[in-house]
């Protein structure tokens, strides 16, 4: 069924790309790189699931953080490390991969939870669990514009922005399985990272506009 949300969304996005130019093209493409990869999450983590033995939630604690963060992480770090490594392309286009997977994902529970959606529900998939995925995948891909030119830091700081994202996106979903108030808490996480970031970003884009 993931791969029916995906050709829905994938398709028209990709007639688009023909028309499309620089960066407009880039986003699109990346747009669609995470819907792909949120197909391909979906088929490993549902053979861990059956090689495993585990529920659903075990899954969403333990496996799917791992899975899904690896996956998500590797078209940013090829961008960064075979085309360009600054920092405003790199953010851009892995926020983007990331809101690909969250688009694709949320489509695919809407339509196993069918009629029993709520809009509490798509608020939370919407708001929180899409930008958790968007704000892991920066936070590699950023990261990694640091530390992919430090051969002494390489290996361990692409290690530490995987284990960082993977930590932060189980920490949510732990969160945000439990009952209340651990589940406000759960919501108010991510958004209150993206606020924090977005702050951080605009403050750090004066300084260099004044320098």
């Amino acid at each position: 069924m993931v791969s029916i949300a995906f050709i829905c969304f994938a398709v028209p996005l990709a007639l688009m790309l023909p028309i499309l130019q620089g960066r407009s093209r880039w986003l699109v493409t990346y747009l669609l790189a995470g819907s792909y990869i949120a197909v391909c999450a979906g088929a490993v983590n549902g053979m861990i699931r059956q090689a495993l033995g585990i529920t659903s939630l075990e899954l969403s604690l333990s496996v799917a953080p791992i899975v899904e963060e690896i996956l998500k992480a590797l078209p940013v770090l090829i961008y960064a490390a075979a085309r360009s490594d600054r920092r405003s392309e790199v953010l851009a286009l892995a926020f983007s991969c990331g809101v690909g997977f969250a688009i694709t994902e949320n489509a695919y529970l809407m339509m196993s939870v069918g009629d029993s959606a709520a809009v509490s529900w798509a608020l939370t998939r919407g708001l929180a669990t899409s930008l958790v995925h968007g704000l892991c995948t920066v936070t590699v891909g950023l990261g990694f514009t640091f530390v992919h030119k430090q051969k002494k830091l390489f290996y361990t700081g692409a290690f530490g922005l995987l284990a960082a994202a993977i930590t932060y996106h189980a920490t949510f979903n732990l969160l945000v399985s439990a009952t209340d108030p651990w589940y406000l808490a759960g919501l108010a996480l991510p958004l209150a990272t993206y606020a924090a970031a977005g702050a951080a970003w605009a403050a750090h884009r004066r300084r260099r506009s004044k320098a």
